[in-house]
């Protein structure tokens, strides 16, 4: 019991160690939530961009839970990791509940490690941002399905549960449909049909009050729609594959493309045959099984490659990995063993180089975003990749980067108004060249923090 505790201290300690590592604004997602969150306080829910447009998107449900504290930690923003690293050791404890359920006691603690040792969710677990408790919430709401019993009141809670999940991240309507079919598949017709309409309730008022500030369900839609005339769509599975399993579930960062995509599909197919085995010994757990192949399909048809989205499917994806490890082993528990201490090192490994090469950090560029505080008119309006963490950092309006030819792309830069432009190492290389074109002139460079201010 000494040793679980104190392997529960150092690797809550690595979590607080990488949450100071990241600034709040670097991964700009944080920052338009915590925007958000100021606005509903004054009683609105758009960002000072300076479009006048209300904001479709993200979901209000995160806003709404930081909106108080944005009150508390107003200008001291790192300050709110605290709750971050909350909803991080939630997702844990949850990870471990629902497991119980579903694999051994040994299988359930070594899921509940694996998640926590991961370097996804180590990167993001000290994040201003909602990935995080959504995935918590949804697999405590899978645990909770477990034991729904019959009573209306419970069916009631389940709902509500689910429906203010829905407002954290938008695939929570998924989330809802996959517990609806675990409804059905036991032959719970009407509690399941209750069950949904009643989660779906907060997302319909939310789409709702979308469609008459903004005349669409949601700002995601649009977006996602924009992404199917882009070709290479095989190729993209291959690397989301190859980046969210191979690189995020397994840590075999570093290693070629091809063997990437061979450790995932060996993932992948250890997955599928132990969501099949849970399912066979319980219908219960078609739920996360339906869920999980949900998410993975929309995670192939949203076009864009980045390790953050294996966080919601993370705890799910590792707990029926070890459902078919441990089905497939059977008595040989010792090869079971030996996997789960190979991936558990490789991901502490993972875990302790990386952090290595880091530093402690309060603030995303906190230079720049002073010397734009004082140098700028304060009705100026900037253009930058990172443009949350200008409004929230450096007060001032401001725009993502445009995209197109140099020419063009100036002109739409000042039909918006935009007077200067961010440049930092996210920035591509169209829009680097872009900004270095005849009128815009540098005004300020920061070689330490690797940006540079242009004035059009």
């Amino acid at each position: 019991m000494r040793a679980l505790a104190a392997a529960c201290v150092a690797i809550g300690g690595l979590h607080v160690l990488w949450a100071r590592t990241v600034p709040v604004g670097e991964n700009n997602d944080d920052a338009i939530n915590l925007l958000l969150a100021r606005a509903l306080r004054q009683g609105a829910y758009s960002l000072p961009d300076g479009l006048g447009l209300p904001a479709t998107f993200p979901p209000p449900g995160y806003p709404i839970l930081l909106a108080p504290l944005t009150n508390l930690f107003e200008g001291n923003w790192a300050g709110l990791r605290f709750a971050a690293l909350a909803a991080s050791a939630l997702l844990v404890v949850a990870t471990w509940r629902l497991a119980r359920r579903i694999l051994s006691e040994e299988g359930a603690a070594a899921a509940a490690l694996l998640v926590a040792l991961n370097n996804v969710f180590m990167l993001y677990s000290g994040a201003v941002m909602p990935d995080v408790l959504y995935a918590a919430c949804s697999v405590a709401l899978f645990s909770a399905l477990a034991s729904a019993g019959k009573s209306p009141r419970r069916l009631a809670a389940l709902a509500a549960a689910a429906g203010l999940a829905a407002l954290l991240r938008p695939h929570g309507v998924i989330l809802i449909a996959s517990v609806g079919l675990a409804f059905f598949a036991r032959r719970e017709f009407r509690r399941g049909l209750s069950f949904s309409l009643l989660a779906l309730l907060p997302s319909g008022l939310w789409m709702a009050r979308n469609y008459a500030a903004a005349n669409t369900s949601s700002g995601y839609a649009a977006y996602w729609s924009s992404m199917w005339s882009e070709p290479g769509f095989l190729v993209h599975c291959a690397r989301v594959a190859a980046t969210d399993f191979g690189q995020g579930l397994l840590g075999l960062v570093g290693l070629p493309f091809e063997l990437l995509l061979a450790a995932a599909a060996a993932a992948g197919a250890l997955i599928a045959y132990g969501a099949v085995r849970a399912v066979k010994r319980d219908l219960g757990a078609a739920a996360p099984a339906v869920y999980l192949a949900c998410m993975i399909i929309l995670q192939m048809a949203w076009r864009i490659e980045v390790v953050r989205y294996l966080l919601p499917i993370l705890p799910l994806c590792w707990i029926l990995l070890l459902k078919g490890l441990e089905d497939l082993a059977g008595k040989r528990r010792r090869a079971a063993l030996g996997f789960v201490a190979l991936a558990a090192a490789a991901a502490l490994r993972l875990d302790v180089s990386l952090l290595a090469g880091r530093k402690a950090e309060a603030a995303w560029s906190p230079d720049t975003m002073a010397w734009i505080r004082e140098n700028t008119p304060a009705s100026a309006r900037l253009q930058s990749t990172h443009e949350g963490a200008v409004m929230l950092l450096a007060e001032r309006e401001a725009l993502p980067m445009f995209a197109g030819a140099p020419a063009d792309w100036l002109a739409e830069a000042r039909h918006y108004g935009v007077g200067y432009i961010l440049l930092d190492a996210s920035a591509s290389p169209a829009a680097k060249a872009a900004a270095r074109s005849p009128g815009a002139a540098e005004v300020y460079r920061n070689a330490a923090e690797g940006t540079s201010v242009l004035k059009l």
